[in-house]
């Protein structure tokens, strides 16, 4: 995700932690962080909390779906249509790696929210940040499902419309428990689309295919935040 979120305690919350520790008195942190939605921004906020803590209770898909429906015409609306497409994407790895659940459910629904992004962003509403974004992870979970002409399509689709959105953020190729698998970086999109292509080659282990698209990234890519 290409934004970062940072929870800020309130200042009355600071003056009692202030007093507490005057007093000599234990402090404890919050075991859970209060939400009271009320616009779009806090929507996209409390959605994409739950994302970046990798929560598969669908409460970061929630938020991003009632931003959608209270606010469709928001500057947020684009990012949240984005993120939900990511989110469940993200929760099927997370899934397969933790629990050893193929949840393909949660593909089915990436699948819908991505494409919806590309039938109303590509023909020039909205700021089409994630344009390339989107149809980088549609071309993952093609590979991941095993649909290989599939995937080179996308990529082929997603290099068509480079001009359109010049790069793809990636923090990594697909979510894993992995510190070494981070590469939080820009790519320059029609170039990763080709990269990506040529790591299929003729080898369909999907293992070894994002192995080879992760040293790509690696050598190529611009680090970003």
């Amino acid at each position: 995700m290409r934004k970062s979120l940072v929870i800020r305690t309130s200042s009355c919350g600071i003056i009692v932690f202030i007093l507490l520790a005057s007093l000599g008195q234990p402090v404890r942190p919050q075991s859970t962080v209060q939400f009271s939605p009320q616009s779009a921004a806090q929507l996209l906020k409390e959605g994409t909390y739950y994302h970046g803590i990798d929560d598969t209770t669908d409460r970061a898909a929630d938020r991003y779906r009632q931003l959608l429906s209270k606010f469709p015409k928001s500057s947020q609306a684009e990012q949240a249509q984005f993120y939900l497409g990511t989110y469940y994407q993200k929760k099927f790895f997370i899934l397969e790696s933790r629990n050893k659940v193929q949840d393909w459910t949660s593909f089915n629904q990436a699948e819908e929210a991505l494409n919806g992004y590309i039938k109303k962003y590509r023909s020039g509403k909205g700021f089409r940040t994630y344009l390339a974004d989107a149809y980088y992870n549609l071309a993952i979970i093609s590979l991941r499902r095993g649909y290989i002409e599939k995937a080179k399509q996308l990529l082929l689709q997603m290099k068509t419309d480079a001009a359109k959105d010049r790069t793809v953020y990636i923090f990594k190729i697909v979510w894993s428990p992995r510190t070494d698998d981070v590469i939080k970086a820009n790519c320059d999109t029609s170039q990763l689309a080709t990269a990506a292509i040529d790591s299929i080659g003729n080898d369909n282990n999907f293992g070894r295919m994002l192995g080879r698209m992760r040293d790509w990234c690696w050598k190529n890519c611009k680090a970003g935040a």
